[in-house]
C-alpha cells in the first residue's frame, strides 16, 4: 500500500531503527530497539503518521508479541524486553503483571485487538527489507506464551529478582526510551560528546583570593584522584569550599557529563549561576520543578532544548536529589529518560545526609550496581556523611574537623520556657548577629512577630513563597557583608543545607544531630577570630518528637551528653559518626527489599512517593503576587487553546505557564486552608490548582501563610522537586 513506510512524520522508518542503535548496546538492547516499532508498518498507522487521525495508531504490544516470537534470548531477558517494548509509551508495571489473564502474555493474549494486523505487519516487515526474517502466527504465539506463563507462575513461587536484576531491567528500558525520544526529536544518530575541559575551572579557582584552608582542603582532595575507583566520599566542614573542589575532581575522570544534586531549588539557582559563569560554551540545564524554558525559542528547536533539560542532557545537570530518587526508584517513563544519562557520567550527591533514613540502603546499593553496570562514577558530599558501605573511598581529610574551632555547642537551659529563650536572644542580638532556629513554622512566625519591633529581624520558613524566602536571603546576605546594625533571623530548618549566611551567635531547638551540626554550619562558617556560640535549647514548640520521630529518640542521647559540657567543633565529627551509627544500627534497613524480589515497579514508586511526597493531607496553593497575575496567566492559557493546533507544543507552553506559577506556590496543611477568610479560587483551564488573591490577609510576604491553632503542627521538612 505505500512505497515507504514512516516512524514519524516525514521520518523513514529504517532511518529511525538505525539512528536509535549506539555502539555501547548489548545484543538484547539491539534487539529491543529493532523490534520496538516495529508495529508501525500496518496500513492504519501509516495512515495516522500522514495526517489521518481517526484510525488506530496502537503498536506498542503488537511490536512486544513480534519481539517475542522472533528473538532467542535467555527467558529472563526475553521477558525483559517484551515489557521494555510494551511499555515504551507508557510507565512501567509490575514484573508479575505480565501474566494477568487479560494482558500482555496471559492466559487470554491472543483475544488482543493488535493481533488483528500480525500478518499485515509481518508482511510489510519481510518486503521492507531490513529484517532478515520476521515469523509468527496466532498458533505459535500462543505456545510460546504459555511456555512464559508457565515459567513466570514457577519463577514467582520458587525464586527471587534483587536489585541487580532492577538495574539490568532499568537500563534496557531507559536505554530504549532515551534512544527513541533522542531520535524522534533531533533526526540524527546520538554522537559522543568530548569532556569538560578541567582546566577552565583549575584555572577560575586559582585566580581566586588565597584562603589557606580552603586551598589546603583542594590540593588533599585533588591529591587523592583514583581513576580506578567510582565509588567516593567527601566529608568537610562546611565552608571549606566543596561544591567546586568536588565538580573539579569530578571534571578529571573525562565523563560525558555530570549530574549535580543538591537538596534545595533555591541553592540550585545559586550554584547553577556560578557554574555559567565559568563555562561559557557548553550546555548547563538546571532541572527542577520550576525551570522553564524561554518561549521566545523558535518552534522547531522548543521540543530539543525541552527534552535535553528534562532528560539531564547539559555537560552539566544541576538538579534536585528529588528528581535523582526517581530517577532510581522511579517506574515512570519522564523518570527512565533520566535513568539513562547516569551512563559514563559523574554523580554529585550533595548533602548525602538529606537522603532518607528509610531507604539510604537501597538507595546507596542502586549506586553501587551502577558504578558497576554503567561506568557511573558517585561522589556523596557533606559535613555530616551518613554511614556507607566498605566500597565508597573518602578522598578527604578528616583531621579538618579536628582543627577546626569556628564554635561551640552549648546546652541553654530554660528555667521559664519560651520567655527564658527570648530573654537569651535578645541579650545576644544586640550586639552581635543572630540566628534562631525552630522547628514549626508556627513557632518561627510568633518569634518574629514578637522581635520585629525591636531588632533588624528577618523571618525565613516554609510558608513563605520561594521568591519571598530568597529575597529574605539576599537582604539578610546583604546587612551581613555590610556588618553595621546587627540583625536577628528566626528561622525554621530551611536555613540549615547549603545556604551561605554567617552569624556571630545562634540558638535551635533540640532536633536530630545532623540538623544542629547543620546549622551549627552557619555560625562564624567564614572563620572569623572569635568563635561563636550555638545554644541548645529543650523543646519549645511541644512538637519536636512528632515532628522528628526516631531520629529524636536517637539524638536523646547525645544530648544528655550536651548537657554535661560544651562540645567543641573539633569534637563534632565524632558526635555526628555516633548518630549515623545508631541510625544505621537501628532505623535503616532495605526499604523495598521485597517489591525487588518480585520486579514490582509500580509498587516501588508508590511507596517511595508516599514517603517523599508526605501523604494528602497537604495542598499547593499559589499565593498571587500582584492584583491580575492570575488573569494574565488565564488569558494567555486560552490564547495557547485557541491558537496552537499542534498538541504537544500546546502541551509544554500550557506547562510553561505552570511553571511560572509554581514560583508563588505555598505547601499548605488543607485543614489550614479550610479556615482561611479569604475564598480560594480555581485557575480556569486548570482547575486543579487553586490561589488566594492578591493581599489576601492570609500571607504576609515577611513571614509567609500565617499559622492557625491546629492539633498538629507542621514541621518544614520535605523536598524540592
Amino acid at each position: 500500500m505505500f512505497d515507504i513506510f514512516f516512524s514519524h512524520p516525514n521520518k523513514p522508518y529504517i532511518e529511525h531503527i538505525s539512528n536509535m542503535f549506539n555502539e555501547e548496546d548489548t545484543p538484547l538492547e539491539r534487539q529491543v530497539k529493532r523490534f520496538h516499532d516495529i508495529a508501525k508498518l500496518k496500513n492504519s498507522f501509516q495512515l495516522y503518521i500522514r495526517g489521518d487521525k481517526g484510525v488506530d495508531k496502537n503498536h506498542s504490544l503488537l511490536s512486544a508479541y513480534l519481539f517475542l516470537l522472533n528473538s532467542d534470548l535467555e527467558t529472563r531477558d526475553l521477558l525483559f524486553g517484551f515489557l521494555a517494548i510494551a511499555s515504551h509509551h507508557a510507565n512501567v508495571e509490575n514484573f508479575f503483571a505480565l501474566n494477568e489473564d487479560n494482558r500482555y502474555i496471559g492466559r487470554y493474549c491472543t483475544n488482543s485487538k493488535e493481533l488483528l494486523f500480525l500478518d499485515e505487519v509481518l508482511n510489510s516487515a519481510n518486503a521492507l527489507g531490513f529484517y532478515e526474517k520476521v515469523e509468527g502466527n496466532l498458533a505459535q504465539l500462543e505456545e510460546h506464551t504459555k511456555k512464559y506463563q508457565k515459567y513466570i507462575r514457577s519463577f514467582k513461587f520458587k525464586n527471587s529478582f534483587d536489585y541487580r536484576d532492577f538495574i539490568d531491567f532499568k537500563k534496557l528500558y531507559a536505554s530504549l526510551i532515551y534512544a527513541d525520544k533522542f531520535e524522534a526529536i533531533f533526526g540524527i544518530k546520538k554522537d559522543k560528546k568530548e569532556p569538560i575541559a578541567k582546566e577552565i575551572l583549575s584555572s577560575h579557582i586559582d585566580a581566586f583570593p588565597y584562603h589557606a584552608k580552603r586551598d589546603k582542603f583542594r590540593k588533599y582532595v585533588l591529591n587523592n584522584f583514583d581513576a580506578s575507583h567510582k565509588l567516593f566520599t567527601l566529608t568537610a566542614p562546611t565552608g571549606y569550599g566543596k561544591t567546586l573542589t568536588a565538580l573539579e575532581f569530578a571534571l578529571a575522570f573525562k565523563k560525558e557529563k555530570i549530574l549535580f544534586a543538591l537538596p534545595f531549588t533555591s541553592i540550585i539557582d545559586q550554584t547553577y549561576d556560578v557554574v555559567c559563569d565559568i563555562f561559557k560554551d557548553i550546555d548547563i540545564f538546571k532541572i527542577h520543578h520550576k525551570t522553564d524554558i524561554d518561549e521566545s525559542v523558535p518552534k522547531d528547536r522548543y521540543s530539543q532544548v525541552k527534552f535535553l533539560m528534562s532528560s539531564f542532557s547539559g555537560e552539566i545537570n544541576i538538579t534536585t536529589l528529588y528528581q535523582i530518587i526517581f530517577a532510581l526508584f522511579g517506574n515512570k517513563n519522564r523518570d527512565n529518560v533520566k535513568f539513562n544519562q547516569f551512563r559514563n557520567a559523574v554523580v554529585i550527591i550533595d548533602e548525602a545526609q538529606a537522603i532518607p533514613y528509610a531507604f539510604r540502603q537501597d538507595f546507596i546499593r542502586l549506586c553501587e550496581l551502577i558504578s558497576e553496570q554503567m561506568n557511573t562514577v558517585f561522589i556523596f558530599m557533606s559535613a555530616t556523611m551518613p554511614m556507607m558501605s566498605d566500597k565508597f573511598k573518602e578522598i578527604s581529610n578528616l583531621d579538618y574537623f579536628h582543627e577546626q574551632n569556628r564554635y561551640v555547642l552549648k546546652w541553654l537551659s530554660l528555667e521559664n520556657g519560651q520567655e527564658s529563650l527570648m530573654e537569651s536572644v535578645r541579650d545576644e542580638a544586640q550586639t552581635k548577629h543572630t540566628l534562631c532556629v525552630v522547628n514549626t513554622v508556627k513557632k518561627a512566625q510568633e518569634l518574629y512577630l514578637k522581635f520585629r519591633d525591636e531588632f533588624e529581624c528577618y523571618c525565613l520558613n516554609g510558608y513563605m513563597t520561594d521568591n519571598d524566602k530568597q529575597g529574605v536571603v539576599e537582604k539578610v546576605s546583604k546587612r551581613l557583608k555590610e556588618n553595621k546594625e546587627k540583625i536577628l533571623l528566626i528561622s525554621t530548618q530551611s536555613i540549615e543545607a547549603g545556604i551561605d549566611l554567617d552569624f556571630e551567635v545562634g540558638f535551635r531547638e533540640v532536633a536530630p544531630i545532623s540538623s544542629i551540626i547543620q546549622t551549627a554550619g552557619r555560625v562564624n562558617r567564614h572563620f572569623g577570630e572569635q568563635q561563636g556560640i550555638l545554644y541548645i535549647f529543650d523543646d519549645i514548640c511541644e512538637y519536636s518528637n512528632l515532628i522528628y520521630g526516631d531520629l529524636q529518640q536517637i539524638s536523646q542521647a547525645i544530648f544528655e551528653v550536651l548537657q554535661d559540657g560544651d562540645v567543641e567543633e573539633s569534637n563534632i565529627l565524632e558526635i555526628s559518626r555516633l548518630y549515623f551509627d545508631k541510625i544505621y544500627k537501628q532505623l535503616e534497613s532495605f526499604y523495598i527489599e521485597k517489591e525487588i524480589e518480585k520486579l514490582e515497579f509500580f509498587d516501588i514508586n508508590r511507596k517511595i512517593e508516599a514517603l517523599m511526597d508526605g501523604g494528602d493531607f497537604k495542598q499547593l496553593i499559589i499565593v498571587e503576587p500582584y492584583d491580575g497575575f492570575i488573569k494574565e496567566i488565564e488569558m494567555e492559557l486560552l490564547r495557547i487553546r485557541k491558537e496552537e493546533k499542534d498538541t504537544f507544543r500546546q502541551k509544554d507552553l500550557v506547562q510553561s505557564q505552570v511553571k511560572k506559577m509554581l514560583q508563588h506556590v505555598v505547601n499548605v496543611n488543607k485543614k489550614e486552608i479550610d479556615k482561611f477568610m479569604t475564598p480560594i479560587s480555581k485557575v480556569k483551564y486548570l482547575h486543579e490548582m487553586i490561589y488566594l488573591s492578591s493581599g489576601a490577609s492570609e500571607y504576609n510576604e515577611e513571614y509567609g501563610i500565617k499559622k492557625y491553632h491546629l492539633e498538629l503542627e507542621d514541621s518544614d521538612m520535605g523536598f524540592d522537586f
